[in-house]
């Protein structure tokens, strides 16, 4: 395969891909309720989780195993997911029932993890820019 044998950044989205399925599989074991506004609920493993918690942390995992495959892609994926993870921190800290279906009693932890995520593809993504530039070219 590939993408074992590729760059850094592209080995960063296999782990990734391999975390969110094993953490949005976690959560909907956790707690699989689908409920929404005042009927929505948490239950704690690592993060607050509910079922769609878990559905939109799975959703990551395509993208994340289609930018494993080239060396740009895996550079835009890490951009998006260093966005997309910060976004969601700064949010959770001011709402802590976001979209309306994500309850967030124990909202540090959630900050937390994804301030850690959002840091480790920030972290591969300038490791990545620095040896080759010209990569987005590409």
């Amino acid at each position: 395969m590939q993408a074992l044998r590729g760059t850094l950044g592209q080995r960063t989205c296999l782990a990734l891909a391999a975390f969110y399925v094993f953490t949005g599989i976690a959560g909907l074991i956790v707690n699989p309720d689908f409920g929404t506004g005042s009927g929505t609920s948490a239950q704690q493993f690592m993060v607050d989780w509910n079922g769609w918690h878990a559905v939109l942390t799975l959703l990551l995992v395509p993208p994340a195993l289609a930018a494993a495959t080239r060396p740009q892609w895996a550079i835009l994926f890490l951009a998006y997911n260093v966005f997309a993870n910060l976004t969601t921190a700064v949010w959770s800290l001011f709402d802590k029932t976001p979209l309306g279906v994500l309850d967030l009693p124990n909202v540090a932890t959630d900050v937390v993890l994804h301030i850690v995520v959002a840091a480790v593809s920030a972290a591969v993504l300038i490791i990545e820019l620095r040896r080759s530039p010209r990569r987005l070219e590409a």
